[in-house]
């Protein structure tokens, strides 16, 4: 089980580099296999935490290349946010979630790429 934690965290740590340089396939496949590795894990605190964050790090990425399947990712991400007491983590998905609802109510695109 502790492995798999690892992994997915180095799954996810190479996807945010990935997503720096400007690779964004690249980073969503490095988010694909970290959550592959969450997802064997059963529930627990430190899960959870990486699953909201890969999940809403996977959203911001989302909304470029694969717009339609990229609120499934937020509602995910918001989702296991809510069940941590990760408060910057909490914070992220809010802010996000807020951004989804106002563009939606006004038929626009979010702003990605935004620094939280």
């Amino acid at each position: 089980m502790r492995d798999l934690l690892y992994n997915a965290a180095r799954h996810f740590k190479r996807g945010k580099a990935l997503a720096e340089r400007g690779d964004i396939r690249g980073a969503m496949v490095a988010y694909k296999d970290a959550l592959r590795d969450l997802h064997a894990v059963k529930p627990q605190r430190m899960r959870n935490v990486l699953l909201a964050q890969v999940y809403l790090s996977r959203y911001q990425l989302a909304q470029q290349i694969e717009p339609a399947t990229a609120a499934g990712d937020l509602r995910m991400g918001y989702s296991y946010a809510r069940t941590t007491k990760e408060a910057s983590v909490r914070q992220l998905a809010e802010e996000l979630w807020r951004d989804y609802l106002e563009a939606q109510r006004g038929d626009k695109i979010p702003t990605v790429g935004r620094e939280r």
